[in-house]
């Protein structure tokens, strides 16, 4: 579909974060990570953004469509909601549906 970027905004020892990883890997998913302990700045940005701290968080910017910000819900109604028409931030809560809507992004 065009991916520009998949980045992972992560903290190490995180298991959600490690669980991502693992998932993508094994769906053969290219991503970059960021540790979110050495970059503070941007991961308090991101947080701002999509008003909430559940990692991981994944920025996936498609050509053509605003970004996706995918984060780890811990209720269902934090689930999908536009940012001012400039992003889609979509609350998932389990990570296996989180790494099927970045394939499907892909």
């Amino acid at each position: 579909t065009g991916v520009q970027t998949c980045a992972l905004p992560i903290f190490s020892g995180c298991k959600y974060c490690e669980e991502l990883i693992n998932e993508l890997d094994s769906r053969g998913i290219v991503y970059t990570t960021l540790d979110a302990n050495e970059n503070g700045k941007l991961a308090d940005e991101v947080e701002d953004l999509i008003g909430a701290n559940t990692y991981p968080i994944t920025i996936v910017e498609v050509k053509d469509l605003v970004p996706f910000y995918l984060f780890r819900a811990n209720v269902y109604t934090q689930i999908g909601e536009s940012i001012a028409n400039k992003a889609v931030k979509v609350g998932v809560v389990d990570i296996k549906t989180m790494a099927a809507i970045i394939s499907k992004l892909i």
